[in-house]
């Protein structure tokens, strides 16, 4: 121990520490002593001055150390460490006026010395930390440089504004130098926050970046609504303003981001909804513990699956996708972030049609909850190859139901979508036979397991989806081609879907259609639109759209519901139970046999006639 305090200690920055804090000490000292007698010292205090002070300074280094001024780090410098200076401080000032009690005075420092003496010592400490602070976020040069860094608008004067601000002016290699902030808060207006001016509401957002001569304004509010943020985003293109904002609240509190690394604004941010909340404890009493399989892990929901899955800590976590290159990804990209030694993660490269290694996985994983992620998605490919679609999403589904009955597979969730209402397409009726299946396997005798789909439209920026599409065009400098003026979607963000989703899991009670609220459907036309001002550019002037006539198995609208199935409430607003009253007749056996017949034959139209046999309501586009 002693030989770990002589390491701690005597080395050159301690060393220079208790220097430099005993010629404070000193100096601190000498001039409480003069200023005392104006600087006219009589000759017995002048003496006992010289006597007392070996022992007044080293008690003062002593109460330092002990108050941990030797540990600090000295660029570090905020209210708790202010606390412990003047503890320390103020205690060595107790001590010697108590001397003065006990001793009446004699041979010991006047009381207005002492008094003196320690603010004199607080005050020089506490503007040497705060000089090494500024030091150390900002050189000489930088104090220089802000003249040139870019003038820019904080929207918000919280918390968060009022953060970003301190970091912007001290972190001047980020080049931005914040000149307003805008609030509608009435009681901000007019005062400072870091010596920057609140200087009117949000709505004047326009006439405020003319007076300040600024092109860039950052939303510095990360729990706002969507509302909200398209309202200021609307004021910022208006104005011909760049925008940027803060990372999300929950990046901020989980430490995976600072409040200056400012990222451009995002459609995601537009389009999606207010968080919502879930049922964390239900959906941890589901998941935490168990032994948890997802399929088609490497996609878009999948890995978003995973992560949000392990937040819960199940006991083992199965990772499975046919594609090879899904699961590197899933490995680089979310394990590695998420890792935790409170679950057991395994991946797997698997085609879930191979029946035997299928049985063989689950007998050896012994998994309790299936999430089924897994299939073929695009609609136009799915069109001239109907016999994947169905062998995917259709058959692998069946298959994969029936060995989870088998294994007593405790809950089974499958991502449907709402293209298997009344379908229009191939990939939208394959999904439809996938959710039959697995209302017939709950029917099925001796079955325990809890069989559900849950259905949402699309998801911003997964692979293939038109906003992935429209980026790219728009990068290439155009067109932005959209099928229709009319053309609308449902949408959702990828983390809103896969919350709603684990939180159906646990609403469903067997055999359900679980629908999620997917808000107000979106014009695609809009959505082209955003994408465009985003990304600083005019509509006809630097870039076109395009209108080139849907395409095979799209439909100019998606639907909530099929006509057979009637509305339940659920425990959750987000969430709503369809069911239908004829599915406990469906004739699987009868169904599968005939689309292998036709899939055997190949031939698109025949196979095409048998899904509209068994599907009534699928009406192909060609």
């Amino acid at each position: 121990m002693s030989a770990n305090l002589i390491v701690k200690y005597l080395n050159l920055r301690t060393l220079s520490l208790i220097v430099f804090y005993a010629i404070v000490s000193l100096t601190s000292y000498w001039i409480a002593y003069e200023l005392r007698f104006d600087f006219n010292i009589p000759e017995h205090h002048a003496v006992d001055r010289i006597n007392m002070v070996d022992w007044v300074v080293g008690l003062q280094l002593m109460l330092l150390l002990a108050s941990g001024q030797f540990d600090s780090v000295l660029s570090y410098f905020r209210l708790p460490d202010v606390f412990r200076l003047f503890g320390g401080l103020f205690s060595n000032a107790l001590i010697l006026l108590l001397m003065w009690y006990v001793y009446k005075g004699i041979n010991v420092p006047p009381r207005a010395v002492v008094l003196t003496y320690f603010l004199i010592s607080f005050i020089s400490i506490a503007a040497f930390r705060v000089l090494m602070r500024v030091k150390s976020s900002r050189g000489i040069e930088d104090w220089f440089a802000m003249d040139a860094s870019e003038s820019v608008i904080i929207i918000g004067a919280g918390e968060v504004g009022a953060g970003l601000c301190s970091d912007l002016m001290n972190k001047t290699r980020l080049g931005m130098r914040p000149v307003a902030f805008l609030d509608d808060d009435a009681n901000k207006i007019g005062r400072y926050v870091h010596g920057v001016l609140v200087a009117a509401r949000v709505d004047e957002l326009a006439p405020v970046a003319k007076r300040y001569n600024t092109s860039k304004v950052v939303i510095a509010f990360p729990s706002a609504s969507t509302k909200r943020m398209r309202h200021v985003a609307k004021l910022a293109r208006d104005a011909g303003l760049s925008v940027e904002t803060v990372p999300a609240l929950t990046d901020l509190v989980s430490g995976r981001a600072e409040l200056s690394q400012l990222r451009p604004i995002q459609l995601e941010d537009l389009l999606g909804r207010d968080a919502v909340d879930l049922n964390s404890e239900g959906i941890h009493t589901m998941l935490h513990g168990k032994r948890v399989m997802v399929t088609g892990a490497g996609g878009s929901i999948g890995s978003e699956l995973v992560a949000q899955i392990l937040d819960y800590s199940p006991e083992s976590l199965l990772c499975i996708d046919q594609a090879e290159i899904a699961i590197f990804n899933l490995q680089q990209n979310v394990l590695k972030v998420k890792a935790t030694t409170k679950t057991r993660v395994t991946t797997q490269v698997l085609d879930i049609l191979n029946a035997k290694q299928l049985e063989n996985t689950f007998a050896k994983d012994k998994t309790e909850v299936v999430f089924h992620a897994a299939a073929h998605k695009h609609v136009n490919l799915m069109e001239t190859q109907p016999a994947e679609a169905l062998s995917n999403n259709f058959f692998a589904t069946q298959q994969l139901a029936r060995i989870a009955s088998q294994c007593k597979v405790e809950r089974f969730i499958l991502i449907s979508t709402d293209k298997a209402i009344n379908p229009s397409s191939v990939m939208g009726a394959s999904k439809r036979l996938a959710e039959l299946s697995l209302i017939a396997q709950q029917n099925a005798d001796a079955n325990t397991t809890k069989f559900m789909a849950v259905r949402f439209g699309n998801v911003l920026g997964s692979s293939g989806s038109v906003v992935t599409i429209f980026r790219h065009q728009i990068a290439a400098g155009g067109p932005v081609t959209v099928t229709d003026p009319n053309v609308t979607r449902f949408f959702m963000t990828v983390e809103e879907a896969v919350g709603l989703v684990l939180q159906s899991a646990t609403e469903g009670a067997g055999g359900d259609i679980l629908v999620l609220d997917m808000g107000d459907p979106v014009k695609i036309i809009d959505i082209a639109r955003q994408m465009i001002a985003l990304s600083g550019l005019r509509e006809g002037t630097d870039i076109d759209i395009e209108f080139t006539g849907l395409q095979a198995g799209e439909k100019l609208f998606e639907e909530v519901q099929h006509l057979s199935e009637t509305l339940q409430a659920t425990e959750h607003p987000s969430v709503m139970r369809f069911v239908a009253s004829n599915d406990s007749q469906i004739n699987m056996s009868l169904i599968s046999q005939d689309l292998e017949s036709a899939m055997f034959d190949t031939d698109v139209a025949a196979i095409k006639d048998a899904i509209k046999k068994h599907i009534p309501e699928y009406t192909p586009s060609v």
